[in-house]
């Protein structure tokens, strides 16, 4: 589960998403370098495919267990979302390309939205779309992708190898649902009438809660205005008001801050950016649960601390912040004084970051990073000694079992091998 959201402004976009996966699935911040390769082959989750000559470089959300990423951005300013969607087609289960393999393909070799909607749809024509995509349990689903350049948005969405692609006027959103009717530019179906009316598998498309989250991300795109990035953090960070006084015991499946319940996922990471002609500046957490996080920023030239090289280091910051939502989750923090402490470091971090973008020539940029860690270094200070044992004894029902598997079997390809306690 997922949401996805685009903004067109001057010279550029806006673009925004909470990747809704498994609350123990450590989705890893990762800076990924152009490169010449020579290897003729890639491989991808469950398949080999042909490598292409160059691919460019790109800072991507990575399940930790994946080739793929659920969301990213390139050095050729094309960013890439997807979302599970629920349809009728066949081979779900077939293990092929997975939905997060195509976004880092089309980061990797895309230099437009245009041309990552080309990367992906060739692939999905010759190789389909099937195999597990759940951590901690079977899931299968197909993909929908909100792909922007500075010029333009585009959201494409398939079932099996079909697929539809239409253009956004100003604002989009995808979430965990068909959206595209009659209305698509691009396309390859073999029943050319109404995707969604087609393909939509209904049961798992209404439990998802993806209706309620697409009107919230609708709605407060709408609203967006001046500060821009800050309300739109606020936005990803936001909850369905019926499920505020019950997050840490029953979850919400209906908020883009989503929270783990008997139906639904968990916000495992989250990603906010503005990308412009003249430079691209991201917000991220790095980390699960964004009401509970502070966003960093983080650019393409600086990526050791926020955005890293080694995933290993990123799983560790990953599970390090995760520790700590568990013990809010337990009542072991203080949640009032929590939130307190975290709005007031959002705010020391806010504006450092709008003193760098008002300096002449955006210097300094790993200084900016640098003391926005530190920011945040001394946030988390006093819970820094948590053990999840302690935590375990005290935490709702929901959570005591994915507490007892956190950490553990993270890089394991397979299912079976994950679930290995």
């Amino acid at each position: 589960m997922c949401d996805t959201l685009y903004k067109k402004i001057p010279n550029g976009y806006l673009f925004a998403k909470n990747s809704d996966r498994s609350p123990n699935e450590p989705n890893l911040t990762l800076f990924i370098p152009a490169k010449v390769h020579k290897d003729k082959e890639l491989k991808c989750t469950y398949i080999t495919i042909p490598q292409i000559n160059k691919t460019y470089g790109c800072v991507i959300v990575r399940p930790s267990w994946t080739f793929g990423a659920e969301m990213g951005i390139n050095d050729q300013g094309v960013s890439i979302g997807n979302e599970a969607v629920f349809t009728r087609s066949k081979a779900k289960k077939d293990p092929s390309l997975i939905g997060m393999d195509y976004v880092r393909l089309g980061l990797e070799r895309a230099k437009s939205a245009k041309e990552a909607i080309e990367v992906i749809t060739k692939l999905l024509e010759t190789y389909g779309q099937g195999g597990n995509c759940g951590f901690d349990k079977p899931f299968y689903y197909d993909n929908s992708y909100l792909i922007a350049d500075y010029k333009e948005g585009w959201i494409l969405e398939t079932s099996g190898k079909n697929w539809v692609a239409k253009p956004i006027d100003d604002i989009g959103n995808i979430s965990n649902r068909l959206s595209i009717h009659k209305e698509a530019t691009l396309k390859k179906c073999d029943i050319e009438t109404n995707f969604f009316n087609d393909n939509a598998e209904p049961i798992y498309t209404y439990f998802s809660g993806s209706k309620a989250r697409s009107a919230q991300g609708h709605c407060g795109l709408k609203a967006l205005t001046d500060n821009n990035l800050i309300k739109l953090r606020s936005l990803m960070r936001s909850h369905h008001p019926k499920d505020l006084d019950h997050l840490f015991k029953k979850g919400s499946i209906r908020s883009l801050c989503m929270h783990y319940s008997m139906l639904g996922d968990h916000t495992t990471s989250s990603m906010v950016l503005e990308a412009t002609t003249a430079g691209t500046i991201m917000f991220l957490t790095s980390a699960s649960t964004p009401c509970l996080r502070l966003f960093k920023p983080a650019f393409f030239d600086e990526h050791e601390h926020i955005v890293f090289n080694d995933e290993q280091a990123a799983f560790q910051y990953w599970l390090s912040h995760e520790k700590i939502t568990r013990a809010l989750y337990a009542g072991l923090i203080d949640e009032s004084e929590y939130r307190s402490r975290l709005k007031h470091s959002q705010r020391q971090i806010d504006t450092l970051t709008e003193d760098y973008l008002r300096s002449p020539a955006n210097e300094n940029k790993g200084k900016l990073v640098k003391d926005c860690l530190e920011i945040e270094k001394e946030f988390i200070e006093p819970y820094r000694n948590l053990v999840i044992n302690d935590i375990n004894d005290h935490s709702p029902k929901l959570w005591k079992r994915k507490n007892g598997f956190l950490g553990k079997n993270v890089f394991q390809n397979d299912l079976p091998s994950r679930m290995v306690k």
